[in-house]
């Protein structure tokens, strides 16, 4: 069990000679502020820490390094795994102030950043220019760079574009002693060292305090064009979209929600007059002739699995308007009941219909009454976002949420040979099936990984995947 020190006066005085008074406080207000993202899981720290520059994170991680203080970073708070829920107290440290676009370079194909900087801004920064960062999360208009490097964030076009890792080229890190590092090179190509810029994506703020990125950036397509396909079943959605990828097609987004999310998105986003059922969203990008090529293509193969409604969306304003609802499926679904939790499992593509079934049936094995579940995500890499909705004051609706994720990922997710999360990192939630997707050894690998990077454990203790600690 390892044991941490305390924020006492003494720490304190520190801490405001190194970032100024002005950026730190102990207010009760702001501490609670810092308590929770969007799971269930909640705990405030000691004080919070809103860094300005590199040197002041260095400075506050060697104070903490030395007096064994827990130490957690936060982007926004748009976690959907408790990973910035500072569990063991300590320093909270938002990086949110650092949020500087430092460089476009076009010709270089290159973006450098600190990680406050807010993934929408950066693209209409970027557009300007004729690029963009293709990663695009639900939460973009507010999560931040530092946040999706540390969850490896990626979104509706991953499909095409992949996920956060396919575009971070180097970044400088305060290891958890303070020592500033630079991983990777702003070349688009280099092997000249261990890849510790990979290791440092997806490591949920557990290894270091992100505080430069550079990106890879990328062309703006010429042209896109989208397609809208209602499902009477969740079955006969997904089958679709297992043909589309069967046929070799790549589409830029292939997104699904279910009837029950689909309803509340549509109402939501302010779209009306369509059919109820599941809602399939098949978007291309690229050239004017290819694009229209691949939607006829798409539109041809959906057909087969009999949409009651199908309908081409070359219009860009309303095309953004359906994307626009897929998005708000989390913050449409909050409307229904006073809790939502958001889950993040893959399947192999080949067997989302299957998947997709059974875990529509998950509220019936645990049948408790005001405990539901809606469904959506991305069906093009077979990452789905299973969301529970209930109310987390009541005890047995509470305790069928917990149940229901070892139904989840105990008997659907994990036999499937699937993964327990695809782009939301583990945190706490998924850290109880952390050891049963990858083994023991492999676990104990990423906790002693941890442990040489981070010798007193300080920095994001306890979860993620270098925790929590047997």
């Amino acid at each position: 069990m390892v044991t941490y020190g305390r924020v006492d006066g003494r720490v304190l005085s520190n801490l405001e000679r190194f970032v100024g008074v002005e950026n730190i406080s102990t207010r009760e207000e702001d501490r609670y502020c810092y308590s929770r993202d969007t799971t269930l899981f909640s705990c405030q720290p000691d004080v919070v820490i809103r860094p300005q520059n590199t040197q002041q994170v260095s400075e506050v991680l060697k104070l903490a390094n030395d007096a064994r203080i827990p130490v957690t970073p936060w982007g926004a708070g748009t976690s959907a795994s408790g990973s910035p829920v500072p569990i063991k107290g300590g320093i909270l440290l938002d990086m949110g102030a650092m949020n500087r676009i430092l460089q476009i370079e076009p010709d270089n194909l290159v973006a450098t950043v600190e990680p406050g900087v807010i993934c929408d801004a950066l693209n209409e920064a970027l557009a300007k220019h004729g690029f963009f960062f293709p990663p695009d999360p639900a939460s973009s208009p507010s999560a931040t760079l530092g946040g999706m490097v540390a969850c490896n964030a990626s979104g509706n076009r991953a499909i095409k574009y992949g996920t956060t890792k396919d575009h971070i080229l180097a970044m400088e890190v305060v290891l958890p002693t303070g020592e500033v590092v630079n991983t990777g090179s702003k070349n688009l190509k280099s092997v000249a060292g261990f890849d510790l810029t990979r290791l440092m994506v997806g490591s949920e703020g557990s290894l270091g305090v992100i505080t430069k990125i550079t990106l890879k950036i990328t062309p703006l397509p010429e042209h896109y064009a989208s397609a809208l396909f209602i499902y009477k079943t969740i079955d006969a959605l997904a089958r679709a979209a297992v043909k589309v990828r069967r046929a070799r097609i790549v589409p830029s987004m292939l997104e699904f929600m279910n009837a029950k999310t689909t309803e509340a998105s549509f109402k939501y986003a302010g779209l009306q007059g369509l059919p109820a059922g599941c809602f399939l969203l098949v978007d291309c990008d690229g050239t004017r002739e290819s694009v229209e090529k691949t939607l006829d293509r798409c539109v041809e193969i959906c057909k087969t699995e009999e949409p009651v409604h199908v309908e081409k969306a070359t219009d860009l304003a309303y095309r953004d308007k359906l994307i626009s609802a897929r998005k708000a499926a989390l913050p449409a679904l909050a409307r229904l009941r006073p809790t939502t939790c958001m889950e993040d499992c893959t399947v192999p593509v080949t067997r989302l219909a299957e998947a997709a079934v059974m875990i529509e049936d998950i509220p019936k094995r645990h049948s408790t009454e005001g405990f539901d579940l809606a469904n959506f995500g991305h069906l093009g890499d077979g990452n789905l976002h299973p969301t529970f909705i209930f109310d987390e004051s009541v005890q047995a609706q509470r305790e069928a949420f917990f149940r229901s994720l070892d139904t989840l990922y105990k008997e659907i997710v994990l036999p499937m040979g699937g993964s327990i999360t695809g782009e939301h990192g583990i945190g706490l939630i998924r850290a109880p099936y952390m050891e049963a997707e990858l083994g023991g050894r492999v676990t104990k690998l990423m906790r002693d990984l941890k442990a040489l990077l981070d010798p007193n454990l300080i920095l994001n203790p306890g979860k993620g995947k270098g925790g929590p600690y047997p």
